[in-house]
């Protein structure tokens, strides 16, 4: 998606910049088998908190206005709101989890 500014810079969305900041964020393995299972749960949340910080931008604006560490701790927070909503418990073993969400 381009920009609204007019300029050649391509926007990122929080989908691809969870990808690309994952690990630094501490997201592997079977938590992220798990994200990316249920990732339109995580991107509505995204969603919906990008749109409490701006209504003026669009969600992609106010992601790439975030700042790594900014981010990293706005994703840390959705991840755990979803991870409660469906009773996913990424330190538990037995990977408890509940069918559905209703958002």
């Amino acid at each position: 998606m381009r920009s609204i500014k007019g300029d050649d810079s391509m926007s990122e969305t929080w989908r691809q910049r969870l990808g690309r900041r994952r690990l630094e964020i501490g997201i592997e393995g079977t938590e992220y088998d798990y994200i990316q299972k249920y990732i339109e749960f995580y991107c509505s949340e995204a969603d919906r908190r990008c749109k409490k910080i701006d209504m003026e931008k669009t969600v992609d604006e106010v992601i790439n206005s975030m700042k790594d560490e900014k981010f990293d701790n706005f994703t840390k927070g959705v991840m755990d709101s979803i991870h409660k909503k469906r009773g996913y418990d990424p330190y538990d073993g037995s990977k408890k989890e509940t069918a559905t969400l209703m958002l």
